[in-house]
């Protein structure tokens, strides 16, 4: 049963950075956990693109540098 209860979290995640990005007058963007627009971007693609890298980013600062060790 808890499984399936993780398994609805990581889908509400899913959908939450799905709805981050948007389009705006023909332009596309991507908006942080903050509220921060970031963009603008030609394409939808790269407006995805750009939050993943966003993201990657993000998660990297956050783990700890195992090299160090």
């Amino acid at each position: 049963m808890s499984q399936s209860n993780n398994n609805d979290h990581s889908a509400s995640s899913t959908t939450e950075v799905t709805e981050s990005v948007f389009c705006q007058k023909d332009l596309w963007y991507f908006r942080t956990r903050e509220g921060k627009e970031i963009g603008p971007f030609r394409y939808q693609s790269e407006a995805q693109s750009n939050l993943d890298h966003f993201l990657a980013d993000l998660k990297a600062r956050l783990q700890p540098d195992i090299s160090s060790e």
